[in-house]
């Protein structure tokens, strides 16, 4: 550990936080993964996959792919992502590529969540994991560990910022995610103890990303830019780049000047458990958009059953009883665009109400105006219960009064997707595939990505899955 200097004294930085981590990473490289890790990690990456082809259908790729690569067709942009090509590419090309498919990873909000940080994980680790992963010929464990290591930094930084970072303002998808994807891009590539300490010191200043662009293109973006970070800042501490040892934790470091707080339940020595064991470290979505809708969905589709005999023409009233944390990102009342109806709790509930499901379809530009939808929107009441105010996984409880008088209420802590309530193996294909789209579904590079990321420890080289998944991107209509 470095000695700092002032005036005639010597002072030792405080590094806790970075020598945590080390020494996690030492303990895990030398231990088995237990099968439920493997689990967990690996059908969060077959998510984030999926997630990934469907963003390549969403109205930003173009744009986004306009302002990095000028006006190449999407083929011939994939091309230069080809493992051949990336071996010999510039950091630049390599960080402009995890860039892209970071974004595409959040583009559609259907990428899976991870708290205490509060953010989106394996949409901002797995971009730069795959494309440094296939230069340096890894393998599907090694991916799935340093994806591991990732989840627990981002947790680590949660449990010491959260939940006051994030009411601050700051998206810890892309604040977390740039030292997130840093330390578990570290890890990938057996950085010595002193490389990683740089690359993390580096990732400090690289770390950015505010809420008030929830709801636009920009939101995606963050976990594109964490991605581009990890790869610039590993690339940079390969190079002897200086930075402060305490750049992280320092008197002018991240921790400090990004500020936050969070309650003493919350500490959790690294690794013990390890942060995707956790009941809250990975979360799976089952639907498209923000997480802090998801109970009340859960609960409106239960309440949607116990209708027989009655529509939704019969209702007199709807009312969500929400957490104060959930009330923060729902930042659109009314929305007017499918991105804003991501982030609108009775755009969400009223959709639920009626279609019986939020699927990608939901937030389609001619659905946020359906009559049907606009109507009911203004019989649902959204407030903060007394019941579920404290709770920071989003419980909800719906209320539904009919015109008859009759009442029903509907109770969710936890939502589909989360740990204890995890999708089923069947549930995960349906959803991977609904995200291939009806023109990919019976594809062969569909077919081999999905079986290749769930068998994905058993492969010696991650090359066929990243192949699979730049195949899959290429047959997007219209590229």
């Amino acid at each position: 550990m470095a000695t700092k200097k002032v005036g005639s004294v010597n002072t030792t930085p405080d590094t806790e936080f970075l020598d945590g981590l080390i020494g996690f990473c030492r303990t895990l490289r030398a231990q088995p993964l237990a099968a439920e890790t493997v689990r967990r990690s690996t059908d969060a990456i077959t998510d984030t996959l999926a997630c990934m082809v469907l963003g390549v259908g969403q109205a930003l790729e173009p744009k986004l792919r306009r302002a990095l690569v000028s006006n190449q067709p999407l083929k011939q942009m994939l091309a230069q992502f080809a493992p051949a090509a990336l071996r010999v590419s510039s950091t630049d090309a390599q960080g402009s590529a995890a860039l892209y498919l970071g974004t595409l990873a959040h583009a559609a909000d259907f990428d899976d969540i991870s708290h205490p940080a509060y953010c989106h994980a394996t949409a901002l680790l797995l971009p730069a994991l795959l494309i440094r992963g296939v230069a340096l010929g890894v393998s599907g464990e090694d991916l799935i560990r340093a994806h591991v290591v990732g989840i627990e930094t981002l947790g680590q930084l949660g449990r010491r910022l959260n939940t006051a970072h994030y009411e601050r303002g700051w998206h810890t998808t892309g604040t977390f995610g740039a030292i997130g994807a840093t330390a578990a891009l570290a890890f990938l590539e057996k950085f010595t103890d002193e490389q990683m300490r740089g690359a993390l010191g580096v990732s400090a200043s690289l770390a950015s990303g505010v809420r008030q662009n929830f709801g636009t293109m920009t939101k995606p973006l963050h976990a594109g830019l964490a991605a581009r970070s990890a790869i610039l800042a590993t690339r940079l501490a390969e190079q002897d780049f200086t930075c402060a040892p305490d750049a992280i934790e320092g008197k002018f470091g991240f921790m400090k000047v990004f500020g936050g707080a969070a309650p003493a339940s919350y500490a959790k020595a690294w690794g013990q458990p390890l942060e995707i064991l956790t009941e809250t470290g990975i979360g799976l979505k089952a639907y498209p958009c923000c997480a802090a809708t998801h109970p009340a969905i859960d609960a409106t589709r239960a309440l949607r059953e116990t209708l027989s005999g009655s529509s939704v023409e019969d209702i007199e009233s709807m009312r969500v009883g929400a957490s104060r944390f959930a009330m923060q990102p729902l930042i659109y009342d009314i929305p007017t665009t499918g991105l804003e109806g991501k982030f609108s709790m009775r755009y969400c509930i009223a959709s639920a109400m009626i279609d019986g499901a939020v699927k990608i379809g939901t937030f389609e530009p001619d659905q946020i105006k359906r009559p049907a939808i606009e109507c009911l929107m203004t019989k649902i009441t959204v407030e903060i219960d007394p019941l579920v105010a404290d709770d920071h996984e989003f419980a909800a409880i719906v209320d539904l009064k009919l015109k008859s008088g009759r009442e029903e209420s509907i109770r969710i802590d936890v939502a589909s997707g989360k740990p204890g309530n995890w999708l089923s193996e069947t549930l995960l294909k349906e959803k991977f595939f609904d995200c291939l789209g009806a023109e990919r579904l019976d594809s062969q590079a569909g077919q081999v990505l999905f079986e290749t990321a769930q068998h994905l420890a058993a492969q010696s080289s991650i090359e066929l899955l990243y192949e699979s998944l730049v195949q899959t991107l290429a047959q997007t209509p219209d590229s």
